[in-house]
């Protein structure tokens, strides 16, 4: 009786498991017994279930796969969670890929399995991926998938594209090892800024120290194509360094010899945004991408997609990371020892005021009509509270964290799902208002405002504590000078008598109240404004 017992409760846990039913596609992986390891990836089928009816049960016959596979664990930090993120390759033979078109996405044979683990909402990268896309960027397509491993549930998962070189994907060229002179050496290329995890291909470093950190020097990986020889390495290296050259000449800005002839700024402005929004920890300096094509094609350097947002939005208790009110690209201020920093391309952009302007203009563009307009990150969350609101309580049944400090959880922890999702709601409502406060302002014109009748210098430039300013007068006459931060704010203000002739006008200015940084001084005169950029150090 005892033993007839035993095989009724194992039969029963089977009958349990062989039920397995949700709202969510299923994913069935099996191993056949072997270990998953980091690399190399071993082989294992997939059946998934994604059924027209919105339910779908484990013995149903599959809808998008039915096949084989190669898997391994992938990621740096959250392999080291319990809840262990995935890669998955699609084969048709061991070691041969085969694309396939699942949920409808482009084809592809390259995919990933996302498990939020320490990102409690559940919604974090879908969010981001779904900003980023709605403002005109490639973003991973996302899925909510229940998964089930080796006979046994392990969770709610994000399945995801992986950033790779594709037509539906990154679409630029496909750079093969025979390309190695003319335009067909120029593109096909993605870099990443990361830790180095997964990445074989090696890296190449910037020659020039970050904000923060002078002796802090910003690593790039190829991470595609995944196989390139030295003269594709030499070539995108020197380019980068080219650009890198020109950011740092005084005449970085130049409309036409400037940084603008590398870079594809819209893509640049919108990664911005989209980073700040979500003000990751590791925003600009981990996991974050860039592309270039084939001059041909656009000569120009693209910043994405957009990875890993799951220590963001609040979610971090180390660096002022659970903070709604400070910049993510000035992390190097707040950090300055972190191994990783954030490239110094970021503040140098941020001192140019032609940028500014441009930035402040698709800000306000998108929290007026688009991405970022209240009502439509309303109707994101809601749809993914939704869709979450029953397949959320398995995981957790699964993964019992809620109200359980996860790494790098800050205080106080929400001690249910619905009160994770209210943080989010809550968090990013006043992450945006903080923004509208805060995006800088500057004057449309680099130079003049209106037509000036005269000119002047003004140095040192940098300053310290002193603005020397020469200047001819035809007569005698008074003159307006302000000194006007990137924030449109007017830290100070001097009115000044001019002789007719040469003039030597010295500005004391009131460091003990503004920062280093780039600042316009203005000078009025009648109805004339002459402004100038001037840098002021510490």
């Amino acid at each position: 009786m005892k033993k007839l017992l035993i095989i009724l409760l194992f039969s029963c846990g089977k009958l349990a498991h062989a039920q397995h039913q949700s709202s969510l596609p299923i994913m069935i992986i099996d191993t056949k017994g072997v270990q998953i390891v980091d690399e190399p990836k071993i082989t294992a089928t997939l059946k998934i279930i994604n059924n027209a009816s919105g339910l779908n049960k484990s013995t149903d016959k599959a809808t998008d796969y039915d096949g084989m596979i190669g898997i391994e664990y992938r990621g740096s930090s959250s392999q080291g969670f319990p809840k262990k993120p995935f890669g998955i390759e699609t084969w048709s033979k061991p070691l041969a890929d085969t694309s396939i078109a699942i949920f409808g996405w482009p084809k592809e044979s390259d995919w990933i399995l996302y498990p939020s683990y320490n990102e409690k909402s559940l919604m974090q990268n879908v969010l981001t991926m779904d900003l980023a896309r709605g403002m005109g960027l490639y973003a991973s397509r996302t899925k909510y998938v229940d998964v089930l491993l080796n006979g046994e549930y392990i969770g709610l998962y994000v399945f995801m594209e992986k950033i790779k070189r594709d037509e539906g994907r990154v679409d630029i060229s496909n750079l093969k090892t025979t390309d190695i002179k003319g335009d067909d050496l120029t593109g096909g290329y993605i870099l990443k800024v990361d830790k180095g995890t997964g990445i074989n291909q090696g890296s190449f470093n910037s020659k020039y120290g970050n904000s923060g950190n002078p002796n802090n020097f910003s690593s790039y990986y190829y991470d595609s194509p995944k196989e390139i020889n030295s003269i594709q390495k030499d070539y995108i290296k020197n380019w980068i360094w080219d650009f890198e050259k020109v950011l740092k000449s005084e005449n970085f800005a130049d409309p036409i010899s400037g940084y603008r002839k590398y870079i594809d700024v819209s893509t640049f402005i919108k990664f911005f945004i989209l980073n700040e929004v979500a003000r990751g920890v590791d925003s600009y300096r981990i996991s974050t991408y860039y592309y270039k094509d084939k001059d041909s094609k656009n000569p120009k350097l693209k910043a994405g997609p957009p990875w890993d947002f799951d220590i963001a939005y609040g979610n971090a208790n180390y660096c002022q990371g659970d903070r709604h009110d400070m910049w993510s690209y000035k992390f190097n201020n707040v950090c300055p020892n972190d191994f990783w920093l954030v490239p110094f391309w970021w503040e140098k952009l941020m001192s140019d005021p032609g940028f500014i302007s441009e930035l402040r203009t698709e800000y306000f563009k998108q929290r007026e009509t688009g991405e970022l307009n209240a009502a439509k990150i309303k109707s994101y969350i809601d749809s993914y509270e939704n869709i979450l609101k029953v397949p959320q309580k398995k995981n957790f049944e699964r993964w019992p964290v809620l109200g359980v400090y996860v790494w790098p959880n800050p205080n106080p922890i929400a001690s249910s799902w619905e009160m994770e999702v209210l943080e989010l709601r809550n968090w990013m409502d006043k992450r945006l208002k903080w923004l509208d406060a805060n995006i800088p302002a500057v004057y449309t014109s680099l130079e003049t405002d209106g037509i000036s009748s005269f000119d002047y210098q003004a140095f040192p430039n940098p300053f310290l504590e002193t603005i020397s300013v020469k200047i001819n007068s035809d007569k005698n006459q008074s003159s307006n000078f302000s000194l006007i931060s990137l924030k449109g704010e007017t830290v100070f203000q001097s009115e000044e008598n001019l002789n007719a002739g040469e003039n030597i006008i010295n500005l004391k200015v009131p460091v003990e109240y503004i920062g280093s940084g780039l600042y316009l001084l203005k000078c009025k005169i009648g109805n004339s404004i002459l402004t100038k950029k001037l840098i002021k150090n510490n």
